[in-house]
């Protein structure tokens, strides 16, 4: 690497790792923070994009670091356990590991049991594999905060910070920390919903942003070379998925009619991620059919507005999130004949 090429190399890299740093810090902004790292695994490949998330977990930590002691001067040593010190660098690192097994070359599978070998895995299966590395970071963190004090005392910080604005409305601490507990069940029976959002969501925005951008793609990439291809109409998930689907909504339903526990959040999370990925599948072969007619690009521009408005309205709301997974579903049994060979697996 000559060197200009390598300034360019580390100015980039050290760019990226602010500007993802800044995104995770700053508000709504946060939503989008992966992107400047899948920038750099499409440009700089997976060398450039461990050393990058490796920057944006420390940037988070010394952030994390000075509110922690802002905290602690507030409200006082006992009041915050130090458990929440390490809560926004778990949630990173939990979505850096995701962003991982949609990149690194690294993911493969056995091939058929007719092959020898392995291959690289399909989009579907990165898409489970990100899940699964998410679930094994934050299973030991959740774990944590719900044994011992530290569940209680992170609730009593929440009230102690919120209870001048809920005082202003009448409300008692018993009734803020009944909401905040309340709020922490939708959280924690969704979380890996939102997180298969935020990851596929960044990965797909960063790769568009990429192959769209002006500046030219460093060549030898074989990160860049395999995202290159991809179409959205070749996506489909592993046929027996849809038994993690029937068994997820089936264990939503046990815990609708009998106390189960903690076992509760795991169907549920398991319920929305299959239905998640299903809908993907189903938008897919939306896109299929759009193709296949040459729809124009204001078409599906409107279909796609048209999605997420009905996901936004009460009345259309449960038509578009299950009408597009049950579309997806559906593959099993019907074949819209839309692959070509590279994402068909069984």
């Amino acid at each position: 690497m000559q060197v200009d090429d390598q300034r360019a190399y580390w100015l980039e890299i050290a760019g990226l790792t602010v500007a993802a740093v800044l995104l995770f810090r700053f508000g709504l902004l946060g939503l989008v923070f992966l992107v400047p790292v899948q920038l750099v695994w499409i440009r700089r490949g997976e060398e450039a994009g461990l050393l990058v998330s490796a920057g944006v977990l420390l940037g988070i930590g010394v952030f994390k670091w000075v509110d922690y002691l802002r905290l602690r001067r507030t409200l006082g040593a006992e009041a915050v356990p130090a458990a929440l010190l390490l809560l926004d660098v778990v949630f990173a690192a939990g979505l850096l590991a995701g962003l991982f097994a949609m990149n690194s070359d690294r993911m493969s599978v056995a091939r058929g049991t007719s092959e020898s070998g392995r291959r690289t895995m399909t989009v579907g299966e990165r898409m489970l594999a990100a899940v699964a590395a998410g679930a094994i970071i934050y299973g030991p963190a959740i774990a944590l905060l719900a044994t011992g004090d530290a569940a209680e005392a992170a609730i009593a910080m929440q009230v102690e910070l919120m209870r001048p604005l809920f005082e202003a409305a009448g409300a008692s601490s018993q009734e803020i920390g009944t909401l905040i507990r309340f709020v922490v069940s939708a959280v924690l029976s969704g979380l890996m919903f939102g997180f298969f959002v935020m990851v596929t969501g960044n990965w797909w925005l960063g790769v568009q942003i990429a192959f769209r951008s002006r500046f030219t793609l460093p060549a030898g990439n074989p990160v860049m070379a395999r995202h290159a291809g991809y179409e959205l109409t070749e996506f489909r998930l592993p046929g027996y998925l849809v038994w993690a689907l029937i068994g997820a909504w089936g264990g939503v339903l046990l815990s609708m009619v009998t106390e189960i526990g903690w076992v509760s959040y795991l169907f549920w999370n398991a319920a929305f991620v299959t239905l998640a990925l299903y809908g993907v599948q189903g938008i897919a072969i939306v896109w299929f059919y759009l193709d296949r007619r040459k729809a124009q690009k204001i078409t599906r521009v409107g279909v796609a507005v048209g999605m997420v408005i009905g996901l936004l309205i009460p009345g259309l709301r449960f038509l578009v999130g299950v009408g597009l997974p049950a579309l997806g579903v559906s593959e099993i049994w019907v074949n819209y004949h839309r692959l070509r060979g590279s994402e068909e697996v069984s």
